[in-house]
């Protein structure tokens, strides 16, 4: 008797778990399947040994069991690892290097290069107004969004807040007023006086992808093709729907979305901020080939002033944050994350960059995020 009451509670107390926690087991489980698939971790035969510990680290740690590790060196030497397998766990295809996983905010970067190269060619300039780039100058006059300019959306000191309102680049089910009616900019709601506070913003990066097709002439998506060669690398606008090239993305650690997410957001609207994909071993050849650009690059940002670099997205410049711990070496960052996919750009004082791609996210409410900066920055030799 005292077996079955044993029993009986068991499964209660199991199944009470599992409705109230239905992600509970699987979450659990993912750590079992991490310490095998760590393993399952291919780099060249004369990639340097800390590659590929980076790569079980983040396995075990970033809640992906696929991804792509892209490194260029400071003298341009090339390398990359690949992780797990493209559908299921322990499946027939491995990963590859030229499979494409979604950018999500790393795009911003690819964002602020194109807008430097604008700059750098004449055809724009840091302190130009917003209002008078995208033709709104009559209609912005008396405003405090009439102050805008291009350098403060690229460090994210428009004046919006998305901590304190809603990001209006991802309400779900509604389709965002930027970049199709850009008047509506005089109702934003700033928060703050433009450059007076960082705060991180889609908005901001959408409002410079406007300026670019503004400047360029054309549109943005077909700008940015033109522009980073789309035709010669791996490189795609994501539209909603996943790709045939794109891996299986694990969503076990997501709160609230599955994998139906897309249904739910305006990809052409964030084309500018969220909405390239390809592979990490582009990604990071064309992070490189723009710090060779100048006079400005995406390292010129002030991310020294009014900010804290011991925070994570703490000390924003150019498309890039300075991420430093006290008494460490500084790294260049710009991470991005979309349910299911995490992506980060890593750039190194002596301008070696790191492309991480992963198939899935770290626990939420985690410190993974730092901790996996922090391995990186140990282990670059």
């Amino acid at each position: 008797m005292l077996l079955v009451i044993g029993l009986v509670a068991l499964v209660a107390g199991a199944s009470h778990v599992v409705i109230i926690h239905p992600l509970g087991p699987s979450r659990l489980f993912y750590h079992a399947q991490a310490q095998i698939v760590q393993w399952n971790t291919r780099c060249p035969t004369d990639a340097p040994k800390w590659m590929a510990s980076i790569q079980r680290y983040a396995t075990r740690n970033m809640g992906a069991l696929a991804s792509q590790l892209a490194w260029i060196s400071p003298s341009g030497r090339f390398m990359h690892c690949e992780t797990g397998w493209k559908g299921s766990i322990f499946g027939d295809e491995l990963l590859s290097p030229s499979a494409r996983f979604r950018y999500a905010s790393a795009t911003k970067t690819l964002t602020a290069i194109a807008v430097l190269d604008l700059i750098n060619r004449g055809k724009l300039s840091l302190h130009d107004r917003l209002g008078t780039v995208i033709g709104l100058n009559d209609e912005l006059q008396g405003l405090r969004v009439n102050s805008i300019t291009i350098a403060h959306l690229l460090s994210h000191r428009g004046g919006w807040d998305r901590v304190r309102t809603q990001d209006s680049m991802f309400l779900i089910d509604k389709d965002p007023w930027c970049p199709s009616k850009p008047e509506k900019l005089a109702t934003s709601g700033l928060m703050y006086q433009p450059g007076e506070v960082e705060s991180y913003s889609n908005l901001g990066y959408c409002l410079l992808g406007l300026a670019i097709e503004k400047v360029a002439g054309q549109p943005f998506r077909e700008y940015m093709a033109d522009h980073f060669n789309f035709a010669r690398n791996t490189l795609a606008f994501v539209s909603g729907p996943y790709k045939p090239e794109e891996p299986k993305y694990d969503f076990r650690h997501e709160n609230f979305y599955t994998k139906g997410y897309y249904e739910h957001f305006d990809f052409q609207a964030i084309s500018s901020s969220a909405g390239i994909s390809g592979n990490a071993s582009d990604l990071a050849r064309l992070v490189k080939n723009s710090l060779d650009s100048g006079p400005l690059t995406i390292l010129n940002g002030d991310m020294k002033s009014d900010c804290d670099p011991t925070q994570v997205q703490g000390c924003y410049g150019y498309g890039l944050y300075r991420y430093q711990p006290k008494g460490k070496e500084p790294l260049y960052i710009h991470d991005g994350k979309l349910p299911g996919a995490t992506s980060a750009i890593i750039v190194t004082p002596k301008k070696g960059v790191l492309v991480w791609l992963g198939a899935g996210s770290a626990p939420p409410g985690s410190d993974a995020l730092p901790h996996f900066y922090d391995y990186i920055r140990d282990s670059i030799k």
